[in-house]
């Protein structure tokens, strides 16, 4: 009998939340279709740089009970945020990729960049550095042996099980992964099956475990707490974590709840403190029973609306608004949480939803940004705590920068806020304004509120003051400090990145060099000495004895067109006739599939050309086998997608001759291998090794019989047998 599920759906979350239809398309939606949908709300999120997201999770995965630490998901211990491995310290921590970025090719090379899929906050939790490494490339299963010491974590040479307090939040970081990256160009096409997968295939294991966990493991404070997190930087959902039933209407065959919540409605989206609030739910019940009781439970955190004996419990009436309940008026800028409980004939159905109580208007005393940063080099309040208020145009990390015009010096910078806002909100801002310099002998110094006292959030959506337009030797002026600057039609003179740069490079114009300064926080690109830019976007600032421009998003650099056709950077031998070619960006498949594009010396024939279906950066070639020897490959009339063709691109790479170092008296059978190799003619006690054509080892083994058995789990391709000095070749097919 097929499972009955409840199906519900948010309609108002936080001030900094998705707008009240975030679901509302995938309504009555089930299989694919539900799960191709979801795909379409949930893609695009805004994406930031690898080396960013460790500030990222130490907000998403904060210890609830000490806001300097983060809970590491396998271990379940609290440790310093600031206890970040960057080299596999002991007792350290880094990023655990839930998802294996080896299992779905997003390894932060140049297969689909740094970004995307590589530094998706959803997908990463804190994890000691130690167990990061045992629980490697597995996928998830129950069994095997007591992690010594993460004690509640249980591996096999192929899975791994996690505490129970964390199998639902794993599960639902899977299925968010398989529903987010769905094959558009340049991003994996993941999938979850239910079996164990130990090859780089885009799969991910075992799938009836997930669900299992998915149910064992309910949806907790501190998880929905790290979704709305992430979505306030990534600006998109885990909506298995809103709705872990969405699982198994996609992958479990679910039949909809036949009751559905059709609408949700507030009297006030966000009420002051003296209003109370009135919630209206129409519900259709699609069963012989009408709807016989809905209740609504309300709180200030997640925990309270779960909590089975809270007090705030409201049983609701039905009347010609529909179910109707009023929550009291509570304290301005009280974010409440509030669940809605509807039943009939034995089913239920639960709809989430917030709130934000509206902040009181401010009373005290407003300096307008001009004022505060003065008409000279230092501010006239410094040292004076006082309040300004502007639109928020850079966030980067708990930093941001706001506006309140576009005339000189209306910009100023927030250091280390206690509220982090989005870029577009109107914020308030209190605290005691000071001026930053950092061993610098220049009179400039950084007018900043630092570790200001009050954020007040005054509405979102705002529009954003436009850039200044100024030439690249201009930069440096007080009147653009803190502002939106933009230069346009500029080259870049330096571009080697190192720790002494600090992720800076510089443009010019022909008035003169200025620093772009990539931030961790915001948009790290890729510049090129020689490179021609549009234009540039960022905010102006001065620190460290130098002013810049820093990035805050993808957008704010517009790279010059592209004219120039697709080069090879790697190319790896996968058997003796097949070769991999990998580009430097996506190639336009009709060509890339022409063999006639290609060829290699020596004799070789290439028969046939596949464009990876989801790395369309790659190309596999089917070729005439090779004997040992070194080859270069030579491509033409290859177009990347804007049709741009190369002209005589070229791959190098050896083949090891298949007698080479070989040992007569081996025997391997069969070879070609399906994965089961039989082995004949060993010396007892003696140690052997399988390696791959590029030397990797993958098998090791000290044999006490002449013979041998192996099954072993590798991908198609060239292999060796190392022993006694021998190295004898086999083709695994």
């Amino acid at each position: 009998m097929k499972k009955i599920l409840s199906l519900c759906f948010l309609a108002y979350l936080p001030i900094l939340a998705q707008s009240p239809d975030y679901y509302q398309s995938v309504q009555q939606l089930t299989g694919d279709e539900l799960r191709n949908q979801l795909h379409e709300i949930i893609k695009d999120h805004n994406e930031f740089s690898y080396s960013s997201t460790k500030n990222i999770l130490r907000l998403a995965d904060e210890d609830p009970d000490d806001e300097d630490n983060v809970i590491l998901v396998y271990k379940g211990n609290s440790i310093s945020k600031d206890d970040f491995s960057t080299n596999m310290q002991q007792d350290f921590w880094n990023r655990e990729h839930v998802w294996v970025k080896s299992q779905g090719g997003f390894n932060g090379d140049e297969t689909y960049g740094a970004l995307g899929a590589y530094s998706d906050a959803h997908n990463l939790k804190p994890c000691d550095a130690s167990i990061n490494t045992d629980r490697g490339t597995k996928d998830f299963d129950n069994g095997g042996t007591q992690n010594t010491e993460a004690t509640e974590c249980y591996s096999t040479s192929t899975t791994w099980e996690p505490r129970d307090a964390v199998k639902g939040d794993v599960a639902r970081i899977i299925f968010y992964m398989a529903t987010r990256y769905m094959g558009d160009p340049g991003e994996p096409s993941l999938n979850v099956v239910d079996y164990i997968n130990n090859s780089s295939d885009p799969l991910m294991g075992k799938l009836s475990t997930l669900l299992e966990w998915n149910e064992q493991d309910p949806v907790d404070a501190f998880e929905r707490r790290r979704n709305q997190v992430i979505f306030n930087w990534q600006q998109n959902r885990n909506p298995f974590i809103d709705y872990p039933e969405l699982a198994n209407l996609i992958w479990a065959e679910a039949e909809l709840n036949p009751l559905v919540f059709t609408s949700v409605e507030l009297q006030n989206n966000a009420p002051s403190e003296t209003e109370s609030q009135e919630v209206y739910a129409h519900i259709f019940s699609d069963v012989n029973t009408p709807v016989q009781s809905v209740t609504l439970t309300w709180g200030t955190s997640w925990a309270d609306i779960y909590d089975e004996a809270s007090e705030n419990v409201i049983q609701m009436t039905e009347g010609n608004v529909g179910w109707a309940a009023t929550v009291p008026a509570l304290p301005e800028g009280t974010d409440v949480k509030y669940k809605i409980t509807a039943s009939a004939d034995g089913l239920e159905n639960t709809f989430y939803g917030n709130y934000v109580v509206a902040l009181n208007p401010f009373e005290g005393t407003i300096t307008s940004i001009q004022d505060v940063q003065g008409p000279g080099d230092y501010s006239p309040y410094e040292n004076q705590n006082i309040s300004t208020k502007g639109v928020v145009t850079a966030v980067l990390g708990d930093d941001f920068y706001i506006q309140d015009g576009e005339g000189p010096r209306s910009g100023i910078y927030i250091y280390t806020s206690p509220v982090i806002p989005s870029i577009g909100d109107s914020v308030i801002v209190t605290g005691e304004v000071s001026e930053f310099q950092w061993q610098d002998p220049t009179p400039e110094k950084m007018t900043e509120f630092a570790y200001p006292d009050q954020v007040y959030i005054l509405n979102s959506n705002n529009p954003i003051p436009n850039p200044i337009d100024i030439t690249t030797g201009g930069l440096a002026n007080e009147d653009y400090e803190g502002m939106l600057v933009r230069v346009t039609d500029v080259t870049a003179t330096y571009a080697t990145f190192n720790f002494d740069d600090y992720g800076q490079w510089r443009v010019d114009d022909g008035t003169g060099e200025c620093n772009i300064h990539n931030t961790q926080e915001g948009y790290e690109y890729p510049a090129e000495v020689g490179e021609y830019i549009s234009s540039i976007t960022g905010v102006s600032t001065y620190l460290f004895g130098e002013w810049k421009i820093s990035l805050r998003m993808e957008d704010d650099v517009e790279a010059g067109s592209d004219q120039s056709g697709p080069s090879i950077i790697e190319t790896t031998v996968l058997s003796d006739t097949s070769i991999a070619l990998f580009f430097n960006e996506n190639v336009e498949i009709s060509s890339a599939e022409n063999p006639f594009n290609y060829s290699i010396n020596n004799g070789i024939v290439v028969e046939s050309a596949s464009r990876h279906p989801f790395q369309w950066s790659r190309v596999n070639l089917t070729t005439s086998p090779h004997a040992g020897g070194d080859y270069q490959v030579t491509v033409s009339n290859v177009m990347d997608e804007l049709g741009n063709p190369n002209s005589g691109a070229q791959g190098y790479y050896n083949i090891l001759g298949l007698n080479e170092n070989s040992n007569p008296q081996l025997s391997l059978y069969p070879n070609p291998s399906n994965g089961t190799l039989f082995i004949w003619g060993l010396e007892r006690n003696e140690t052997i090794e399988i390696v791959d054509i590029l030397g990797k080892t993958v098998y090791q083994n000290t044999i006490s019989e002449s013979k041998l058995e192996l099954n072993l789990k590798l991908n198609t391709g060239l292999y060796f047998v190392k022993h006694m000095g021998y190295k004898s070749p086999f083709i695994i097919k």
